[in-house]
């Protein structure tokens, strides 16, 4: 993967100040013998397409770049947004979805920027930039569980101090990885989906294969884009054992009820243990209803 590019400062919007963190966990290395071969070239693969999404959608890398930039605000981020008709009609019907309280009453792109935040429309550029709005096929579901997450996420950040727009966005992009390992290996990621009978054993086939697993390279696309590293750490932690930065929380826990919505059959993971106790299983499954309704409401205005 491509090292992080120098970052600009998100804290000039008022982001809320990274958590003391512990050091990440250290990716398998892609060279050790579990490693399927040819999995390195997958994951070069993966390190170009990063480089050359940009050119497919070049207002919206403009997006990403602005809103990480401590000079921008609503006013000259929701111009550079509206070069871009698509981007924009998405984000203005996000801000106008029932989530944000504000239904029929915005229709600038200013004003969508300000509702949203700017951690959401750099979110929503990212998908736009990775076309995840068309993804194959074989990762099925892959909108629904993502949107699932992102909502899921939102809910649960002011239970372990962090900004529900962060919380959001980050769990809205957890699953990029995924997006891009079957843009990369379009015949053999599939399969091992298929095979897969739950997300501990797709996490463990991804290791075999690439050395790391979806949300990893997750993370490594935001450190390549330019994203604040709290953002891209956060997500590297997600699927590490142990201790992990409020972020990461929240993303775990926005998987785990994502999972128990939509495979009931599985066996749950304790949110108090994937949380470090901060939220347990009582708090997370009474979000069900709402988490649903949510992101009923987002997958209709986001698809259209």
């Amino acid at each position: 993967m491509n090292a992080p590019r120098p970052r600009t400062g998100a804290a000039a919007r008022g982001a809320h100040p990274a958590a003391p963190t512990a050091p990440t966990a250290a990716p398998v290395p892609a060279g050790t013998s579990v490693v399927a071969e040819g999995a390195v070239d997958v994951l070069g693969r993966v390190s170009a397409a990063l480089d050359d999404l940009p050119a497919h959608r070049p207002v919206a890398a403009r997006v990403i770049a602005q809103a990480d930039d401590h000079r921008s605000d609503a006013r000259s981020l929701g111009q550079t947004l509206s070069y871009d008709p698509a981007l924009t009609a998405k984000v203005l019907r996000l801000a106008n979805s029932a989530y944000f309280g504000l239904s029929g009453r915005v229709s600038a792109p200013a004003f969508a920027v300000t509702v949203v935040g700017f951690s959401t429309v750099r979110s929503l550029a990212v998908a736009a930039m990775a076309g995840l709005e068309e993804v194959p096929e074989s990762l099925g579901g892959f909108w629904e569980r993502s949107v699932l997450t992102a909502v899921t996420a939102g809910e649960v950040a002011g239970r372990v101090g962090v900004r529900a727009p962060d919380a959001f966005s980050l769990g809205l992009l957890a699953r990029l990885g995924q997006a891009l390992l079957v843009r990369c290996d379009p015949v053999r990621y599939p399969e091992l989906l298929a095979a897969a009978g739950d997300r501990e054993e797709l996490l463990a086939a991804e290791v075999r294969r690439y050395g790391s697993t979806h949300t990893r390279v997750s993370a490594e696309a935001l450190a390549a884009w330019s994203f604040p590293d709290e953002l891209s750490a956060a997500l590297a932690q997600v699927d590490a054992p142990g201790w992990a930065a409020p972020l990461a929380v929240c993303v775990r826990l926005g998987v785990e009820l994502s999972e128990r919505l939509l495979d009931p059959g599985r066996t749950p993971r304790p949110a108090g243990h994937l949380s470090g106790g901060r939220v347990d299983d009582a708090e997370l499954d009474a979000l069900r209803s709402r988490v649903q309704h949510v992101a009923q409401d987002m997958l209709r205005l986001l698809a259209s």
